[in-house]
C-alpha cells in the first residue's frame, strides 16, 4: 500500500472501534517475532499530561545523543505525526510500509480464526516495527486508553509513569474513579521503578500496586518537587549584576547572567515585554537517584511546569545506568522541546492566540488556572468544540467567566457535541454558535479586532477538543 492507500486502511478500521484487551495485539506482535522487546522502553499514562511528559522525555534522550522513538496519540492533522524517531516525524513511505507489514499479519490472524485487530492495535505494532526497523535504542511509548488492557501494556520498561488520575472514561475504565487508577497502575511491572503526580485515592492504589509489584515509587510533592523559579518572561539584568546589556553577550554570558539571576530572591527579577517565552524552573529531590536541577522550560503553561518534573524525575532514574543523560542534556532538551497544541502560543500581530488541547473537566481547570496566570488583564474571546461524550456543563462552568465572549463550533469528528447545544449551558454576556469551524475562528478574529478598538487587550483562546484545534492550528500555521 502507498501512503493514501494505507489512510484508507486505517479509516475501515473504525469498524472494530475501541475493544480493550491484549490477546489480539499480543498475537500480533508474535508473529511479528516481538519488535517491542528490541529496545528500552518508558511507559507514561495518566489523564492529562501524558502526550507532554512522553514528549519531554524523548526530548531528553534525543538531546544525550541516544536515538530514541517516541509513539503518542491521537495526531493533530495526520498519522505520522504518532511515530517521531530522533525528534522527527516518520515518513509517509515508512509509515505505509509498516502497516502493510501489519495488515498481511491481521488478514493471516482471520484466516486462522483470530478477532482483527482494532485501528489502535494496528498503529501500536505499526510503531512498535517501525523502532525496531529504525534501531532505536530507547521508545517513549504514551498510552491511548487506561492501561492495564491498553495495547500498549506489553512492553516492560526501564521506567513507568502515571501523571495523574481523574474522571475520564469511566465507562472503559469500571465505571469509578477508583477502577480508572487501577487500570492506570496497571502498567506497573515487577520491579520497574514508578513516577506519578497522582494524589487521593488513586496515589493510593498506586501505592498499594507498587509495593504487590516489588516496584519502587516516587511520588510528586513526596520525593520531588518542581516550581516557577522566577516571574514568567523575557528576565532583564538587574543594574548590579554589570552594565553589558543583553544585545551584546555572548550566548555564554547570557546563559551565565540567567545562572546567576537564579541565585536571586524573587521579587528582584524583572520581566520585559508582555508574554513568556520560557520558563525558569526548579526541580528538586530528596531522594539519592535524583537530585536538584534549574532549567529553563520552552513548553507554556503551568501545568507544563508540574509535567516536566515528572520527566525529569523519569529522566534522572535513567540516568542511573546511562551515563549520557546528564543535567547538561537535560537543560538543553527542557528549553528546547514541543509540544504542539498544549498552551501553545501562536503571535499574532498585536494580539496572542492560545492552542489548548485541553478536552476534559481537569484538563479545562489547567487551562483557566494558565490563562488566569498569564493573562489576568485581557479580554478573552474562545473558540470552543467539545465532544457530547465529554462532560461539557462542567467545561463550560470552569472555564468561562461572564464577561468573556465565546464562539461554539464543531469538531471535525461525528463526537461532536452541537454548537446550540452548547449554547445553552454558556453562562456569558455574549456568545453565539458557527458550525463551521473555519468561520468560527474568522469570527474569533473580528471579535478580538472589535475588542481593541474599543482600546482593550485581548487574546483568543481555542480550545474543547484535539479535533478542533488540529484543524485550527493548521489554519493558523498556514495562513
Amino acid at each position: 500500500m502507498n501512503y493514501s492507500e494505507s489512510l484508507q486502511y486505517l479509516d475501515k478500521l473504525n469498524v472494530f472501534g475501541v475493544n480493550l484487551g491484549l490477546g489480539r495485539v499480543k498475537r500480533l506482535l508474535d508473529l511479528m517475532d516481538n519488535p517491542q522487546n528490541e529496545y528500552k522502553t518508558i511507559h507514561v499514562t495518566g489523564t492529562n499530561g501524558k502526550g507532554s511528559v512522553a514528549a519531554m522525555v524523548a526530548e531528553i534522550l534525543k538531546k544525550s545523543g541516544i536515538k530514541a522513538g517516541l509513539y503518542t496519540s491521537p495526531h493533530l492533522n495526520a498519522y505520522t505525526e504518532r511515530v517521531i524517531i530522533d525528534g522527527d516525524e516518520i515518513s509517509q513511505e515508512k509509515m505505509a510500509m509498516a502497516i502493510t507489514v501489519v495488515r498481511d499479519l491481521c488478514d493471516f490472524m482471520v484466516d486462522g480464526g483470530d478477532e482483527h485487530p482494532t485501528q489502535f492495535e494496528v498503529l501500536t505494532a505499526a510503531a512498535f516495527y517501525l523502532f525496531m526497523k529504525e534501531k532505536v535504542e530507547y521508545a517513549v511509548i504514551e498510552v491511548g486508553l487506561g492501561g492495564l488492557l491498553d495495547s500498549t501494556n506489553v512492553i516492560v520498561p526501564e521506567v513507568s509513569v502515571i501523571t495523574n488520575v481523574t474522571f475520564e472514561h469511566a465507562d472503559k475504565c469500571g465505571g469509578t474513579l477508583e477502577g480508572i487508577a487501577e487500570h492506570k497502575a496497571g502498567i506497573i511491572k515487577p520491579g520497574v521503578p514508578v513516577i506519578t503526580g497522582a494524589t487521593g485515592v488513586p496515589l493510593d492504589i498506586i501505592k498499594n500496586e507498587a509495593a504487590n509489584k516489588g516496584s519502587v515509587l516516587y511520588v510528586a510533592g513526596q520525593d520531588f518537587t518542581v516550581k516557577p523559579l522566577k516571574p514568567l518572561g523575557q528576565l532583564s539584568i538587574p543594574p548590579n549584576l554589570g552594565n553589558t546589556g543583553v544585545g551584546n553577550m555572548s550566548p555564554s554570558m547570557v546563559d551565565l547572567q540567567i545562572e546567576a539571576l537564579s541565585a536571586l530572591p524573587f521579587g528582584k527579577c524583572e520581566v520585559e515585554g508582555d508574554k513568556a517565552k520560557s520558563q525558569l524552573v526548579e526541580f528538586t529531590s530528596c531522594t539519592d537517584q535524583m537530585g536538584k536541577l534549574d532549567y529553563r522550560l520552552s513548553l507554556m503553561g503551568l501545568y507544563q511546569i508540574y509535567n516536566s518534573g515528572l520527566a525529569l524525575a523519569a529522566a534522572m532514574l535513567l540516568a542511573v545506568n546511562d551515563l549520557r543523560i546528564t543535567q547538561a542534556s537535560i537543560k538543553k532538551a527542557m528549553l528546547s522541546v514541543r509540544w504542539p497544541g498544549r498552551f501553545e502560543v501562536i503571535r499574532q500581530k498585536d494580539y496572542d492566540i492560545v492552542i489548548d488541547g485541553a478536552h476534559n473537566p481537569a484538563g479545562i481547570a489547567k487551562l483557566r488556572e494558565s490563562l488566569d496566570y498569564y493573562y489576568p488583564d485581557e479580554k478573552r474571546i474562545y473558540v470552543l468544540g467539545i465532544l457530547k461524550d465529554k462532560n461539557f456543563v462542567q467545561m463550560l462552568e470552569i472555564l468561562l467567566r461572564p464577561e468573556d465572549k465565546v464562539i461554539f463550533t464543531a469538531p471535525l469528528s461525528e463526537r461532536a457535541a452541537s454548537p446550540a447545544e452548547l449554547l445553552e449551558y454558556a453562562r456569558v454576556d455574549q456568545k453565539e454558535a458557527i458550525d463551521d469551524a473555519e468561520l468560527a475562528l474568522d469570527r474569533g478574529k473580528e471579535l478580538v479586532g472589535i475588542t481593541k478598538a474599543e482600546g482593550q487587550r485581548a487574546i483568543m483562546i481555542c480550545a474543547g477538543s484535539l479535533y478542533l484545534i488540529g484543524f485550527l492550528r493548521d489554519l493558523l500555521v498556514l495562513r
